[in-house]
């Protein structure tokens, strides 16, 4: 299993120690029944009984909580495991068809306690996933007290904003150049030290165009709560984005008046 974002080598080096355990675990259990495929879903597990958890064989798997994936699963992940307890439990989801090993609760808890060496083995299985958790969650918060802007850099042909996407970020050209793709047609040009993306997300809305680097792009990141909280202390940078989206609104309009 791995983050969305900020994956660390060491959450990434605690994930195969996971797997590993797990496989250790697994190697001498022969569940009652065989290998299933799951089709692509919003909620895989919906259909299945809630006295099973799922060894991961073949796919990638996203954990959701509150409609926010926190976790993308692997092969060898096991999945499930709070809902056989009537726990809070995460949603899985999944946009191709996966291949999953039903495991019954008892099955496996049985399974467990039959050998000493497996029970310990349990018990560092279950410790690391909490340490696993414990980490996330830390780089979580680090993100949310301790936001940094970031550089991202992209080839050109890239898509740096994609129609349709959340609005997270507010984007800065430093060097390259960019144009705006609506539906197909280019409605705009990005120059350097031009800040992009942000309408969308003083809006609230997706976003309503691509953004296509031209050129080999170096582009500065701000994610939105922090780019809001600067405007709130800098109402100025208000006036130079009006300035320049007022000036795109008016090339639009001729643009319009020309095709008519």
């Amino acid at each position: 299993m791995h983050l969305p974002t900020n994956h660390t080598e060491s959450l990434a080096e605690l994930s195969q120690r996971i797997r590993d355990i797990a496989s250790d675990i697994f190697a001498t259990l022969t569940p009652h029944t065989g290998e299933i495929t799951l089709a692509a879903s919003d909620d895989l597990f919906a259909e299945q009984k809630n006295s099973q958890v799922f060894l991961l064989r073949a796919g990638q798997v996203q954990c959701q909580m509150a409609a926010k994936t926190i976790v993308c699963c692997e092969p060898g992940d096991l999945l499930g495991l709070p809902r056989t307890l009537s726990l809070p439990s995460a949603v899985f989801s999944a946009s191709e068809d996966i291949t999953v090993q039903p495991i019954e609760r008892d099955e496996l808890i049985k399974h467990v306690c039959s050998d000493a060496n497996r029970q310990k083995l349990w018990s560092y299985y279950l410790i690391a996933r909490l340490s696993w958790y414990q980490q996330a969650l830390a780089l979580e918060i680090r993100k949310e007290f301790h936001p940094n802007a970031g550089f991202l850099h992209f080839s050109g042909g890239d898509t740096i904003i994609r129609q349709g996407d959340e609005a997270d970020l507010v984007y800065t050209l430093l060097e390259g150049h960019a144009e705006a793709v609506c539906d197909g047609v280019t409605v705009g040009q990005i120059n350097r030290d031009e800040i992009f993306g942000a309408l969308a997300v003083f809006t609230g809305q997706r976003r309503m165009a691509d953004v296509v680097a031209t050129t080999d792009c170096t582009v500065l990141t701000v994610r939105k709560e922090e780019f809001i909280e600067l405007v709130e202390h800098q109402p100025h940078i208000c006036i130079g984005l009006i300035e320049e989206m007022a000036d795109k609104i008016k090339g639009l309009n001729s643009q319009l008046r020309d095709q008519h």
